[in-house]
């Protein structure tokens, strides 16, 4: 044990801790204790990371200080640890890292270039967690490709199938051209910034000869243009009803319908409809019964179009044909326009809409029941509730499941070469690939054929990271429901997957099991750097993480985590993490106080008359447990930091200790032990109300000042502290405060140490010196005070 408190090395600290605590199981998750379980359903990171920051540390730190809270709380913690190492985020690091495409590989030999990736980064974050001392439970863990993960996003898939809930079907999906994979809506995002964009004004021609102007952002599309819509209420149109028009360039007929939704203010109020530019095309397409005219394909290129347009990407399609247009005066004129842009947000490449036969989950009917369960869920902040409503509010079409990528859970399907009849596998096989397994029959049940195609596309993501909720109680109960694991106690993310993982999530629960997954979800923000972007790999605005540890210690870091509002960015500040290790020195300093004046003569005792001083700082201890205690409760880690650290420096070290100096060198022997107790209270726990958030100084000192033979053996097993019977504050005793105040500050003016003794001071402010002056004289060392 440590025998001297004068100087904290924190590197040798959390290396001997952090050892401890691996070696005496602390964070092991004892399924067979009759303690309330509270579970906690760790965001598992995509493993592709090979840039771990401050914003990784802050995600994750948030959750681990509620996860030590209510181990001290009396919960038995379920804390496992996932990681999401399939699907387009892995494949596209991979991609990057090796500078190759997938298509370009053998899918055997792109797959096991990610699961080399996917071991390192996993390896990754474990030591960063480790010397972090994030409190998972490492013997519970999983990740997104293994074995078990993968039988149960199969078997969930499986499910859905036999409910009629995923179907196939062939309609436009989002595309992303240089993924080459289909995309949910969750894929696609609204870019960050305004761009410059341009607006073309094309010359149409009616049936009549009639000139028609149109505005189009995409000329590319003209080839793929079905019709012309106008507002109904447009009077400069209506005389065009139900006539037709001429595609200029392809010279061809397509009709003229009407649309309350065209926007009569926008270009010429002439709207042309493209097989299928964007969300309203398909929704005219669909109303309608509009030909298709696909002239995209899933790389990008120009088809089933004339020379000299085929096989153009879009945007050199788009330079060609509006040269051509002006050529041969079809071109008016064009215009810059500010907008944003939908973008794939793993490659920020703008989708298209492509005709595609995929896999889908029904969404987009149940919005009132998406809604109705997010009510049942409790969100802090609640104000991020919002973000789900408006999410679900903005539903437009089905979840699409099925990606044209090589590393991700396997779709457990074959076809029948004959028919097209799609054969799921049977549960006992679960998990299986069918590109190397049989199916579950020899023959087609619908025309008997014997022979089988294997499904290549793997699944989103999404659709396996939304089981964690219930995959979690297989790591514990394999095949049982656990009644004390799900549904999870607690869902920590960031704000941005809240359409994703938990909107995923809540659908799947309540398709399997009618519930909610999740009784409580904390969302977090982003870490910013000092000019307020975003941390990331792409800007390198950052230190990285195991650096910051090395050069500040892991409590330091964890000080900065916790001034996160929930909900809420959090910029980088250095100052803050100084500030955390001057919190931890702190701790370090009066650990020494109390190892010099308490730790070899104290006698603990109860019914102690205790002096003004002690009933003053043992009510101030309570208020602070109070408050910092309602605010983990709430989530609010930040309050009670602040809480905590304002009773550490403002009550304890600047005025307690300085009030039980003298005492505790004093001949008055109840005055020492009265004050000796208090302090051995006070700071026991206040090294508890620490310990959630500063977990490596508090084992540290409790280890070494507080831990007895029948004691908890780690700081993080101890009881939460407890307020105290209700003690009264003698009249007046705020006062004392206010005049030490005075006279520290006049102290300060004079160029003196606050330890200077002064012969005499007349004081200005009111006090009981009846009652208080040899306090004030003996804590301020004046020898006169009036």
């Amino acid at each position: 044990m440590t025998t001297s408190f004068t100087n904290y090395k924190h590197t040798q600290i959390e290396q001997k801790w952090q050892q401890f605590w691996q070696e005496e199981n602390i964070y092991t998750f004892d399924n067979t204790s009759e303690k309330e379980v509270f579970s906690i359903d760790t965001p598992p990171p995509y493993v592709s990371a090979d840039h771990l920051h401050a914003g990784h540390i802050m995600s994750y730190g948030q959750a681990d200080f509620i996860a030590r809270y209510k181990r001290m709380r009396g919960y038995s913690v379920f804390y496992p640890m996932g990681f999401d190492d399939n699907g387009l985020p892995t494949e596209r690091f991979v991609e990057k890292k090796y500078n190759i495409k997938k298509s370009h590989i053998q899918r055997k030999e792109f797959i096991n270039l990610c699961l080399q990736e996917t071991r390192k980064g996993a390896e990754n974050y474990r030591d960063l967690w480790e010397k972090l001392g994030i409190s998972v439970d490492w013997t519970k863990t999983y990740s997104s490709i293994n074995p078990l993960a993968t039988k149960v996003s199969q078997a969930s898939l499986i499910d859905l199938y036999k409910k009629g809930i995923l179907y196939r079907d062939t309609k436009p999906v989002l595309w992303c051209t240089h993924c080459e994979t289909a995309l949910a809506q969750t894929d696609v995002e609204e870019e960050e910034q305004e761009s410059e964009g341009k607006l073309y004004y094309i010359s149409f021609t009616s049936s009549e000869q009639e000139t028609l102007p149109i505005a189009t952002t995409r000329p590319e599309l003209l080839a793929a243009c079905v019709a012309l819509y106008i507002h109904p209420d447009d009077k400069r149109y209506q005389h065009l009803l139900n006539r037709k028009a001429i595609v200029p360039l392809f010279n061809y007929e397509i009709p003229i319908y009407c649309s309350e939704k065209v926007l009569m203010e926008f270009g010429t109020g002439l709207m042309m409809v493209s097989t299928w530019g964007d969300r309203e095309d398909i929704e005219k397409w669909q109303k309608d019964n509009l030909p298709t005219k696909a002239v995209i394909d899933k790389q990008g290129k120009m088809v089933n179009i004339p020379e000299p347009y085929l096989g153009l990407t879009t945007q050199a399609a788009r330079v060609t044909i509006v040269k051509d247009l002006q050529e041969k005066d079809f071109f008016i004129k064009e215009e810059s326009i500010s907008q944003r842009k939908l973008v794939h947000e793993r490659c920020a490449t703008p989708p298209e809409f492509i005709l595609s036969k995929q896999w889908f989950i029904k969404v987009a009917d149940k919005k009132d029941v998406w809604l109705e369960m997010g009510n049942k869920v409790q969100w802090h902040p609640l104000s991020r509730k919002q973000d789900y409503d408006l999410w679900v509010k903005r539903l437009q079409w089905d979840w699409c499941i099925s990606r044209q990528r090589f590393y991700g859970v396997p779709l457990p399907i074959w076809y029948c070469s004959q028919c097209d009849e799609p054969i799921f596998a049977a549960p006992e096989q679960l998990p299986t690939d069918p590109t190397t397994d049989k199916p579950p029959l020899a023959h087609c049940p619908g025309c008997e054929s014997s022979t089988f195609i294997p499904e290549k596309d793997v699944a989103d993501t999404w659709a396996t990271s939304s089981c964690t909720p219930f995959l979690l109680q297989e790591l514990v109960s394999p095949g049982n429901k656990n009644q004390n694991l799900f549904p999870v106690s607690l869902r920590p993310n960031a704000f941005e997957i809240i359409r994703t993982w938990d909107f995923y999530s809540i659908v799947k629960s309540y398709y399997h099991f009618q519930t909610i997954p999740f009784e409580h979800v904390m969302i977090s923000g982003h870490g910013l750097d000092a000019q307020g972007r975003k941390i990331s790999k792409r800007l390198g605005n950052y230190i990285p993480s195991t650096e910051l540890v090395a050069t500040y210690g892991a409590d330091s870091i964890r000080y900065w985590a916790t001034g996160a509002k929930l909900g809420q960015n959090l910029r980088f500040n250095i100052e803050e993490i100084h500030k955390g290790k001057r919190t931890v020195q702190k701790l370090w300093s009066v650990a020494n106080f109390y190892h010099r004046n308490i730790t070899n003569s104290l006698d603990i005792k109860s019914g102690v008359e205790l002096e003004p001083a002690d009933q003053w700082i043992l009510n101030e201890l309570n208020m602070c447990i109070r408050e910092s205690t309602e605010a983990f409760e709430a989530y609010d880690y930040a309050r009670a930091r602040e809480e905590t650290s304002d009773f550490l420096w403002k009550k304890c070290a600047d005025y307690y200790i300085e009030f039980i100096k003298y005492r505790l060198i004093a001949n008055n022997h109840a005055s020492k032990v009265a004050a000796q107790n208090t302090f051995h209270q006070v700071f026991f726990n206040l090294l508890k109300l620490f310990a959630p958030i500063l977990p490596f100084i508090t084992e540290a000192i409790y280890q070494e000042l507080f831990r007895e033979k029948n004691s908890p053996k780690s700081i993080h097993i101890a009881q939460w502290p407890k307020v105290t019977s209700q003690t009264n504050v003698p009249k007046g005793f705020s006062e004392v405060i206010v005049a030490i105040d005075e006279i520290r500050k006049y102290k300060s003016e004079q160029g003196l140490s606050l330890g200077a003794q002064l012969e005499k001071y007349q004081l200005t402010s009111k006090v009981d010196l009846v009652k208080y002056g040899l306090l004030i004289k003996a804590v301020m060392r004046i020898t006169e005070l009036n």
